[in-house]
């Protein structure tokens, strides 16, 4: 199994339950709080961004002071994933569109994007983070989810969307 970098940015600790399931999980995952920068991003050439997503779509404050840094970054022959986490009983309208803020920083720098999820199932009025028309562009985690919906959403995640290609 490769390595993964995980590298997410959190504020009321949802994102930080969802990517110690996504480590623990993993194994050897290395694990960044954007808090502390972004400079570890280049030594992975597979990675794990997660954020929660913020007012109108907004992203995390973390994030948001690093995400131009991500944009200059080349992520050539590097594959990529994204975890959106968002609520979308008050921001259904805007649900978890950090995944595509994630998605314009690094896909045009060359990442290929791997674990595209299905909307099936979730129940939102409106999301950029939508591709295709009914696929997130990532794993799509609700605050209202519990610890077991979480820990079932990131293993069918990890091996039926990212495990070929991330993994």
């Amino acid at each position: 199994m490769k390595t993964v970098g995980i590298f997410f940015g959190t504020t009321g600790g949802k994102t930080q339950e969802v990517v110690d399931i996504l480590a623990a999980q993993l194994g050897d995952a290395q694990v960044f709080d954007v808090a502390n920068g972004v400079d570890e991003m280049e030594m992975f050439d597979n990675i794990i961004l997660a954020s929660p997503t913020y007012g109108m779509g907004e992203l995390q404050d973390d994030w948001a002071s690093v995400i131009d840094e991500v944009a200059d970054m080349d992520f050539s022959g590097k594959v990529v994933a994204f975890v959106g986490v968002g609520d979308a009983a008050i921001f259904g309208g805007n649900y978890v569109e950090s995944m595509k803020h994630f998605y314009d920083a690094v896909e045009p720098k060359g990442a290929k994007i791997v674990g595209f999820t299905s909307t099936d199932g979730y129940d939102f009025e409106a999301s950029e983070a939508v591709i295709d028309g009914d696929k997130f562009m990532g794993l799509a985690i609700d605050a209202a989810f519990d610890t077991d919906e979480i820990t079932s959403k990131v293993e069918d995640w990890l091996e039926n969307k990212v495990k070929d290609e991330l993994l």
